[in-house]
């Protein structure tokens, strides 16, 4: 029997859905039972798998440990040797007549309690022992005796070392009592110039005896660790070779096997779980049967909202992406299509003054008034953060119109509960014959073209032009350039004298980047910038810092400021690197001062002032550069506690011509002096300058009147050679510098 329904459609026969959702269920189950199965092999696997990794990665991470623990004794044993060869005064002990007894004094009697070695032997041009002690007695067995073969290699390979690299040699060695750690190296000045013809060694020994080994599995937490002679089972060992490749022991670690044991401790709960986890399936299978009808209905709304941004309800960057790849089959495609990128000017500040609250309500506001504003056809989106996207298709040619409706959008305040908040908006614009559109290559163009409008002042709209292209060429080609002469350090140091305003002396010099480029000398405005937003700027400063500490630690009194970024200063390790290379070149920090702009202060004053107190703790001085060319106030002097202020050159330029000039500079150098704060004014180009500014209080100064920067031959001839020395004075002005 059978019963039709309007329109001739008919109804399955009574009792086929029935059997039909038995079969759906029972294939379901079956299913369920299956995955079950193919889940309890894989999980069965991954656990053998996780198990057996773990095994293995805690066997690397102890020979790991290992190998680095004998790295460790074989490089302290190379910077023990190196702080006691390269050192002039024993150098010039070799031809004293007092050098045995000087030798016995520093080197032997040391070897009776010194942590780092317990032999030192010196041998000399005719291979004989000069000095042979250890544990603070002279040894009356031979060196050849005391060591194995390898000794011989290792004096020769110190003996041939070229003054340049390899100049000292550690390595493990086999004695009459077992495993040592030695380290050989010629006996030269600490400044190396050529070697003598016929070198003396110097050998320092360290035996690998249980107290060694104990401090090395202390200080690198390795519990267990032993020389052994062999391997043992159940440990982890690493030979230690010495210079001709043969094994003069294991430093051994006991293998833990973490994953193995830790598996025999779950083993029962993964049991169970898996039973836990096949009676889940099967439910869920179940209960998945009863879902799929909702599944079509979800998939629609978490397409909609993959395509739409949360928080304004506009469409997101897949979301516009899409709609414009589908456009060319809805419009003609003769058509025109404009793609505006606008970007909130100031917006972070608003999120800083009144809370991210707020600013996500400016963003919602925003996009309703774009939508209701523009004209119909327009199509909103917010790409990222305070960035929309807007898009407009005009078969009669008038996308250019979108420029003024943009504007006219944003003329008015935006009313955010009790605020009114005035914005302006940056804008890049570009278009294209819709049937030639591609999403990308539209918004990669207009982003250039904003890219252009936010290096402008604040509310600029650019368009596109094929220019553009051009210079983001050239600019990641030069920034390319910059990473090569990274590389190779090709960038230098110039040095611009600072001078005593009182007695006219040099008193420091301020180090300045310059870039020497093969196509020419190319401006530190163009490449600090390049370089900081590169993300550059850290390598590029610590090149500078460095090469700046190389030189002044051979000009002894002389105060160095350098320079740094905001950039560098936000880094949180900077404070650690300066301490580092302060201490790699023994430098004096106090002879140095790191010079900031306001720009640090604006930026993030929390994290400056943290930063600032790090340096200072080192005993470094902290400048503050280019004060009066911004917004920098006399509570900054107050709140950072700066050593020294800068007078940026913009303040002396006119005084000679502007008597409101020459008041400004004499009020501001007294208010700083107020202070308790020394002034260096800068950019001095005349004598009328540099009077005027050493009578209203200044304590240093600097610029061309003195000296242009200079490479370090030429400051080092000009100014500080001892036969003129005296000559550099600014006593009346009447300087050879210039």
């Amino acid at each position: 029997m059978s019963y039709s329904m309007a329109g001739g459609a008919h109804l399955p026969p009574r009792g086929s859905s029935g059997n039909h959702k038995k079969a759906v269920i029972i294939t379901a189950v079956l299913l369920s039972l299956g995955v079950a199965a193919a889940l309890g092999v894989v999980v069965s696997g991954a656990i053998y798998s996780i198990v057996r990794t773990a095994d293995e990665l805690d066997e690397t991470r102890a020979t790991s440990a290992a190998a680095s623990a004998a790295e460790s004794l074989r490089s302290q044993m190379a910077g023990t040797v190196r702080d006691n060869a390269f050192w002039d005064e024993a150098y010039r002990q070799l031809g004293s007549p007092t050098r045995d007894a000087w030798l016995i004094e520093n080197w032997g009697f040391s070897t009776l309690d010194h942590p780092l070695y317990d032999m030192a032997l010196v041998i000399g041009p005719d291979d004989k022992p000069l000095l042979h002690y250890r544990h603070g007695k002279a040894m009356r067995v031979q060196p050849g005796e005391f060591f194995d073969s390898s000794l011989a290699r290792i004096v020769e390979r110190a003996r041939a070392a070229d003054g340049l690299q390899g100049d000292v040699h550690a390595e493990f060695i086999g004695t009459v009592h077992g495993p040592a750690v030695i380290g050989a190296a010629r006996i030269r000045p600490f400044i190396q110039g050529i070697p003598p013809p016929n070198p003396y060694i110097l050998i320092f020994e360290k035996d690998l005896d249980a107290k060694t080994i104990n401090e090395t599995a202390r200080k690198f937490n390795l519990r267990g660790l032993q020389l052994t002679d062999s391997r043992v089972d159940s440990t982890v060992a690493v030979p230690i070779r010495d210079v001709d490749g043969s094994t003069v022991g294991f430093l051994s670690l006991p293998s833990e096997k973490s994953g193995t044991r830790s598996y025999e401790r779950v083993r029962l709960l993964i049991f169970g779980a898996a039973a836990i986890l096949l009676l889940l399936i099967i439910g869920i299978g179940m209960i998945g049967l009863l879902s799929v009808r909702s599944l079509a209905k979800e998939e629609a709304r978490a397409r909609r909202s993959s395509l739409h941004d949360h928080l304004t309800g506009v469409l997101n960057r897949p979301g516009l992406s899409e709609y414009v790849e589908n456009l060319a089959s809805d419009v003609s495609s003769s058509a025109m299509i404009g793609l505006c990128l606008v970007d909130i000017d100031g917006f972070k500040a608003i999120n800083d003054l009144w809370g991210q609250t707020i600013g996500d309500q400016l963003l919602g506001a925003v996009a309703a008034r774009l939508t209701k504003d523009l004209p119909v056809g327009t199509t909103i989106s917010r790409l990222d953060g305070d960035e929309f996207a807007i898009v407009s298709v005009d078969a009669a040619g008038k996308v250019a119109h979108l420029q003024s409706a943009v504007s006219e959008a944003f003329a008015e305040p935006f009313t955010i509960g009790r605020r009114e908040i005035e914005i302006s908006v940056s804008v890049g614009v570009t278009e294209a014959v819709l049937s030639r559109a591609n999403f990308h290559n539209l918004l990669r163009q207009a982003e250039m073209a904003l890219h252009q409008a936010k290096h402008g002042s604040a509310g600029v709209t650019v368009v596109f032009h094929p220019d553009f292209e051009a210079e983001l060429s050239e600019q990641a080609k030069l920034e390319q350039q910059l990473i090569d002469a990274l590389d190779r350090r090709e960038l230098k140091v110039a040095f611009q004298p600072v001078v005593d305003a009182g007695n006219g002396d040099l008193c420091g010099v301020e180090a300045l980047a310059r870039w020497n480029s093969k196509t020419g000398p190319i401006a530190p405005d163009i490449f600090i910038p390049l370089a900081e937003r590169a993300g550059l700027i850290g390598i590029l400063g610590s090149q500078i810092l460095e090469e700046a500490i190389v030189q002044g630690s051979h000009w002894p009194g002389l105060q160095i400021a350098v320079n740094v970024s905001p950039v560098q200063l936000r880094n949180r390790y900077f404070a650690g690197g300066l301490k580092a290379t302060l201490d790699k070149f023994a430098f004096e920090p106090h002879r140095l001062t790191i010079e900031l702009t306001e720009g640090v202060l604006i930026s993030d004053a929390d994290q400056a002032k943290r930063s600032i107190s790090e340096i200072k703790a080192l005993g470094i001085k902290v400048a503050l550069d280019d004060f009066g060319s911004g917004f920098a106030s006399i509570g900054s002097l107050r709140q950072f506690r700066f050593d020294r202020v800068k007078l940026d050159k913009s303040l002396v330029a006119n005084i000679e011509h502007d008597a409101k000039a020459a008041a400004v500079l004499d009020a501001t150098v007294k208010l700083v002096n107020a202070l308790g704060v020394p002034v260096t004014v800068e950019g001095i180009e005349n004598r009328y300058q540099a009077d005027f500014a050493r009578d209203a209080g200044s304590h240093q100064l600097q610029g061309y009147w003195f000296s242009k920067p200079l490479s370090k031959e030429e400051l080092n001839e000009r100014f500080l050679r001892r036969d003129r020395l005296r000559e550099f004075r600014v006593g009346g002005y009447d300087t050879v510098a210039r």
